[in-house]
């Protein structure tokens, strides 16, 4: 493995520590991102890419570990990884409103990523998928509706990500 994935992946494994994936009591979180990083070298050969995909979710944080998370993010692994986290880092609040509202201001930030940083949206949605349905069958529904949404939003991103998630969506709306 490239020593810059190395890195990459031993941050988000300690940044991630002692967390569970959603729905699981068992199932640590640094699971979702190396599975996220692995869909991402399938179609492509980008470590820049690659390592966003370990570190995708670790700038979701309060605002004072976020700011030194990202300068370690840029002194280790330069500002490509940098930018591509952000692209896909939520910037809603709890306190902005609904879900629904928080959910179209994430949209809305989701509309300016580059094509990687749509991949990356891509895959983190895909590994979101790949057992919600048996972890929580009503809220597959939920993500369902809202990442249905994202799919116009991602057209510039990996076309084999964005047809593996269109089908996944559809299966779990048809089903």
């Amino acid at each position: 493995m490239d020593e810059r994935l190395k890195v990459a992946m031993g941050l988000a494994t300690e940044w991630h520590l002692g967390e569970l994936r959603n729905y699981t009591t068992d199932v640590p979180y640094i699971t979702h991102p190396t599975a996220v990083a692995n869909l991402l070298a399938e179609i492509s050969d980008s470590w820049e890419l690659i390592a966003a995909g370990y570190l995708h979710d670790t700038l979701e944080c309060p605002e004072e570990i976020r700011i030194q998370r990202e300068r370690v993010i840029l002194d280790l692994l330069g500002p490509v990884v940098l930018q591509l986290v952000k692209e896909v880092t939520n910037p809603s609040r709890m306190n902005d409103g609904s879900r629904a509202v928080r959910k179209a201001i994430d949209r809305q930030h989701l509309s300016k990523a580059s094509p990687d940083g749509q991949s990356l949206r891509l895959a983190d949605a895909i590994h979101n998928f790949s057992d919600l349905q048996q972890r929580s069958p009503a809220f597959a529904l939920t993500y369902a509706g809202e990442k249905k949404l994202i799919l116009p939003l991602t057209t510039q991103g990996s076309p084999v990500l964005h047809e593996r998630l269109s089908q996944m969506i559809q299966n779990i709306l048809d089903g």
